[in-house]
């Protein structure tokens, strides 16, 4: 999301969330769009190591992958610091099911295929 206008620039449907999926989400959307000055984001283990070995490292594939390419990686301290980010999840994550459902939608590439479609509406 564009925290400047509240656009969605890239949605990618995944398996799981993983630093590959990350890495290959972040190319689609600098191809798409160019490249942002930062990316704001919880703390999941894409992001951020945590425990022993943070100490040691400190930073993700993910994290290195940003660092190379010059863009910021922020690290929300709470659900309530990305508030707008979240909000919007939720409602994607009812409004894309009820409109996958009805477009017959069943498979993770199906849905990728789509989801420019959607976007765009």
């Amino acid at each position: 999301m564009d925290d400047a206008t509240g656009r969605l620039m890239h949605l990618r449907f995944c398996d799981s969330e993983n630093a590959f999926d990350y890495m290959m989400a972040t190319r689609q959307y600098i191809d798409k769009h160019g490249k942002p000055v930062a990316f704001y984001s919880d703390k999941h283990a894409v992001f951020r190591v945590s425990g022993p070995e943070s100490r040691r490292t400190g930073t993700t594939q993910f994290g290195r992958a940003l660092r190379e390419l010059a863009i910021e990686l922020i690290c929300a301290n709470s659900s309530q610091a990305k508030g707008r980010v979240e909000r919007v999840n939720k409602t994607l994550q009812d409004r894309l099911i009820k409109e996958m459902r009805l477009q017959n939608i069943s498979s993770v590439a199906e849905a990728n295929q789509w989801i420019e479609h959607f976007m765009s509406d």
